[in-house]
């Protein structure tokens, strides 16, 4: 009962959590916007910010916008502050103090030595309250080299309303602007301006973006741009980096060869590195836009001990060719930002190692976290572009959409001591076949189960691994007066692991789901002398566009028998379609469908 109270305490805590969140659109109000980039004949650049945000709550100005936060370069880039001021409620004008201006070591750089030179400007806003209006425009100004492309990213929309933004893009007259604008039909107005090419987008009553669960942001209007002809010549000025010749060292040639020579197969040798470079080489979250897109040296890597996620990724697949495999970084893209007419490198969202085992199969690894499975399937709609100097065109993979299937059939004897013994199979495919940790250790298997004594693998595939588990579990009861609550056994990578409960009231973003997927619980248990089942008979079967529920609940002599399926066969589902996708989500999200309710006859 315990287990159950606590269920409904975290119900409310997320509806709390919830309304705070969703309160923001209220907090202020951008009334003006200016994002002004240049592209000077000499390579150099500048970047101008312009805003006014309008404050209306308490949370506006102590948790949002009371402070804004420049990171730079200080040997390529200057900060000059234009104006920085308040108009109080009242009218009165305060202007920003020097002292208000500080300069900070950027936290994802604080023991980063080879980024210690980047700074972090905090400008603390003064002589706000409700009703205040913000008032700040600076120039961010580069010098050429800083990067080898002129490029950007810009997300249209903020977390509070925009009444008007301007995104403004200024270029030699002699250069085009190619530029790729996603979710939102605007195109650029084309001017001249003297030797000087404009290119203005205007947008006006923005509404906020919502940040409540299942959002998918790659849905947000976003803009990539560049005066790179084409990806390719952005890629290759980017790949050209000595970082990508992939050079090591005698130390990292040993460190790889005896992990090689410990492991009996490919895979083996493969996931051994991989658990070097995630744990024992540091990660520095710093965005490429902070380092220049430049990629240190895997020697480098190696002797500091840690890296960006790209240099950690160029040093894992440097240490898998130094143990004879085949392997080769990746950047991770979106599909919906993936185009080669756009040479902006700002749609690299992450990175991975491909690497060849066994019988020539390719795998992907993260090389700043450890996972259970091939990155390749459990990142649906993803596109991975080979980061090589070598190749004479761009090269792409698709992870593509695999169906994550969870199936569990068992069964279970309870007898008086409230111990639960009896056999359960379990079959995984797709993102949920742990793979990777079940070829290092069956044991591994232990984990999806309370109680298991032994395991018994049936099949162990990349796409789907069946096993069985001998469960010996005591203490299955959770007792409440005369009752007895017993929660069935679930797989904690499953539909529930989400974090999701419901949907918000008034909600009108799509809901972006983790993935495709069948889940499927079919349980035959037997009870112990005199208890009686108090849970009610239950048959529910749904069947609509989104996908398929059925779950039963029945009692027959002493025996249970127990069915929970459902299978998701959207992975986004629209406003239209919230009806039916709550029909099958209440359902299989109740806690009473989870657990079964007994009660020992007197």
């Amino acid at each position: 009962m315990m287990k159950t109270i606590s269920k409904y305490i975290l119900i409310v805590l997320s509806i709390f959590i919830f309304q705070n969140i969703s309160a923001q659109e209220g907090d202020a109000v951008f009334n003006k916007v200016v994002h002004e980039y240049t592209l000077h004949d000499d390579g150099s650049s500048e970047y101008r910010v312009y805003k006014e945000v309008k404050l209306l709550s308490h949370m506006s100005f102590h948790r949002l916008y009371g402070e804004t936060f420049i990171i730079f370069d200080p040997e390529y880039q200057e900060i000059e502050i234009n104006t920085a001021y308040t108009i109080m409620a009242d009218g009165q004008k305060v202007v920003v103090p020097n002292n208000a201006f500080n300069e900070v070591l950027p936290r994802a750089a604080a023991h980063a030595a080879p980024y210690n030179k980047l700074r972090e400007l905090v400008i603390t806003h003064t002589g706000l309250e409700v009703g205040a209006t913000i008032y700040l425009d600076y120039t961010l100004k580069t010098k050429a080299g800083y990067m080898q492309t002129f490029m950007g990213e810009e997300v249209i929309k903020d977390i509070v309303p925009v009444k008007e933004k301007q995104i403004i893009i200024r270029v030699p007259a002699e250069q085009e602007l190619h530029y790729k604008m996603l979710n939102l039909r605007t195109a650029a107005e084309i001017s001249q301006e003297k030797d000087t090419k404009v290119y203005t987008f205007t947008f006006r009553g923005l509404s906020a973006y919502t940040r409540e669960w299942g959002t998918d942001y790659e849905l947000l209007p976003r803009l990539f741009f560049s005066t790179a002809r084409d990806l390719e010549r952005a890629y290759f000025p980017f790949v050209a980096q000595p970082a990508f010749t992939y050079q090591s060292i005698p130390s990292m040639e040993a460190a790889a060869k005896k992990l090689k020579e410990e492991k009996e197969d490919e895979l083996k040798t493969a996931l051994a590195i991989q658990k070097l470079v995630v744990n024992e080489i540091g990660t520095w979250n710093l965005n490429l836009k902070y380092t220049g897109f430049k990629c240190r040296t895997p020697e480098e890597v190696w002797k500091s001990n840690a890296g960006t996620p790209l240099e950690k990724t160029v040093l894992l697949a440097t240490l898998l060719m130094k143990a004879g495999l085949s392997a080769v970084p990746m950047a991770i893209i979106p599909e919906k930002y993936y185009d080669r007419k756009v040479g902006s490198l700002y749609m690299f969202k992450d990175f991975a190692v491909q690497v060849k085992v066994g019988h020539g199969e390719r795998i992907y690894l993260s090389a700043t976290s450890i996972s259970s499975q091939d990155l390749g399937i459990s990142l649906s709609g993803k596109k991975f572009l080979i980061l090589d100097a070598a190749i004479e065109s761009l090269k792409t993979y698709e992870s593509g959409t695999t169906l994550t299937e969870i199936i569990y059939h068992g069964n279970f004897i309870n007898d008086e001591n409230e111990k639960l013994t009896g056999n359960l199979n379990i079959t995984l495919k797709g993102a949920a076949n742990p793979f990777f940790s079940l070829s290092l250790d069956t044991a591994y298997a232990k984990r999806y189960a309370g109680g298991t004594q032994n395991v018994k693998l049936h099949d162990l595939g990349l796409n789907e691994s069946i096993f069985d588990l001998e469960i010996v579990k005591r203490d299955v009861f959770d007792t409440y007066g005369d009752y007895v609550f017993m929660e069935l056994p679930a797989s904690r990578s499953g539909i529930s692991s989400w974090g999701f409960t419901y949907i918000e009231t008034g909600r009108q973003a799509p809901i972006k789901l983790k993935e495709l997927i069948r889940e499927q619980y079919h349980y035959v248990i037997k009870l112990p002398a005199g208890y009686e089942l108090i849970s009610p008979a239950v048959d529910i079967t749904v069947d609509n566009a989104i996908g398929k529920l059925s779950i039963s609940l029945r009692q027959e002599g002493n025996t249970v028998y127990s069915t929970r399926e459902i299978e998701l066969k959207k992975d986004l589902i629209h406003f239209n379609e919230f009806g039916a996708f709550n029909e099958l989500w209440k359902a299989w999200m109740n806690p009473s469908m989870k657990e079964i309710v007994l009660k020992k006859a007197e």
